[in-house]
């Protein structure tokens, strides 16, 4: 459960802005020595914002403080990257380095599921059971329909493009099936103007897929609508158009909503959308999602980046870049953790706007540049603090703000693994 605070003291922020510098708390190494420190700065607490209506202008922020805080957990915060092997975790964990202020992070990257994703029972998708080769939508959709009456967990690996003309329907349907993973070939599949939904599903991984200008159907590229569970977007391309286009031409590019949960959308290029992505639709949806939200590229947006409604969620190492709008937006008693990502030309980077009923936010350790919060327009406010639920491990990808506008370009999207059937 969401527990909300105060609001942030953006006296505060403001000051440390005009300093030149970031506002960070340290925090007592209560773990013990360096291992604790780094356990601190990872569970950390809320931030205090970068700036008040004024924003960041030109100038880069850190923002963050990095004491431990009840209900934050994480791999840091359970024991640290020097405790991981102990505690469980993976033994890789690459050496955590202290950014400016007190954040922590590496350079590292990292592709391994991590997230809400891999909590009760993980996500595997079709791993280790039989894989096919389909070339057009008959086929996937057959297969697909196939899967509802078997056990055996399923990979199809996806080549050449996929559009209505060759589906013969106005979407690709992942119904009443468990167990499959839907996976790209070499530099990735397309579907050109058809999109796919997620609905009574569990277990579902999709990768390396570049899905763009959907118009029919749900019109969404990926919808998810629950009851759906333990799913993984990774590595895929996601867009329409934003210029010369109006709001209402195109939907979203990735969509949540009702009863889904236990998700992950990691390494995905999101661009040229006015409707980025949705959690909850419809002020009425305020189901407990659990998603995580790391390593993607958002880039030309207007808003919903994400529009965020009820539950816990945690964005973490994303590149927002030339957001118009709102980017991240939550709503509905939401809780998010917002952590070690990067904002350039991105317009109010975290807010609650529109909603009759705010979210709140636990910011720690993000970068800003150019990028402004204003509270002048209408329903648009302050985000409130919150403690985040975060029980998973995550040092292992966890990449220093600095360092997210150069390894999330170059490695978000199709085309980027070299086997996208391994994880």
């Amino acid at each position: 459960m969401s527990q909300f605070s105060s609001p942030v003291a953006w006296l505060a922020g403001v000051l440390a802005l005009s300093l030149g510098c970031s506002r960070n708390v340290a925090g007592d190494a209560s773990a013990g020595g360096q291992a604790g420190a780094r356990a601190a700065a990872a569970a950390a607490g809320s931030s205090a914002e970068a700036a008040g209506a004024g924003g960041a202008g030109g100038a880069t922020v850190a923002t963050g403080r990095t004491e431990p805080s009840a209900g934050s957990g994480g791999e840091l915060g359970g024991g640290g990257a020097a405790g991981a092997a102990e505690a469980g975790g993976p033994a890789d964990v690459p050496e955590i380095v202290s950014a400016p202020g007190n954040c922590v992070g590496h350079s590292d990257v990292d592709f391994r599921l991590v997230g809400w994703a891999t909590q009760d029972g993980g996500t595997t998708g079709g791993a280790g059971g039989d894989t096919i080769t389909v070339t057009n939508g008959a086929d996937l959709q057959q297969a697909l329909t196939d899967k509802q009456d078997s056990t055996t967990p399923l990979t199809i690996m996806v080549a050449g493009t996929i559009t209505e003309a060759n589906s013969g329907i106005d979407k690709i349907d992942i119904k009443d099936v468990t167990d499959v993973s839907v996976i790209g070939v070499d530099d990735g599949a397309e579907f050109d103007g058809i999109g796919i939904k997620l609905m009574r599903a569990s277990n579902i991984v999709v990768r390396n897929l570049r899905i763009h200008h959907v118009q029919i159907g749900d019109q969404d590229c990926i919808s998810i609508e629950g009851p759906v569970d333990h799913v993984w977007i990774d590595h895929c391309e996601l867009y329409n158009d934003y210029d010369g286009v109006e709001k209402d031409d195109y939907d979203g590019l990735l969509d949540a909503k009702a009863e889904s949960e236990y998700i992950t959308y990691s390494w995905n290029y999101l661009h040229d959308s006015w409707k980025t992505g949705l959690v909850g639709s419809s002020e009425e949806d305020a189901y407990d999602r659990k998603i995580t939200m790391h390593h993607n590229y958002y880039r030309n947006c207007y808003s919903r980046v994400p529009l965020f409604r009820g539950g816990n969620g945690h964005v973490f190492n994303n590149y927002f870049q030339d957001i118009h709008s709102t980017t991240i937006n939550s709503r509905v008693g939401a809780c998010l953790r917002i952590e070690n990502n990067y904002f350039s030309a991105a317009r109010n980077p975290w807010v609650s706007a529109y909603s009759g009923v705010l979210g709140g936010g636990e910011p720690v350790c993000n970068q800003l540049v150019d990028s402004v919060f204003d509270y002048s327009g209408e329903d648009v406010s302050e985000l409130p603090e919150c403690t985040s639920t975060i029980p998973y491990r995550y040092a292992a990808v966890l990449n220093e703000a600095s360092v997210v506008p150069d390894i999330v370009p170059e490695h978000a999207g199709v085309g980027k693994l070299a086997d996208p059937t391994s994880f």
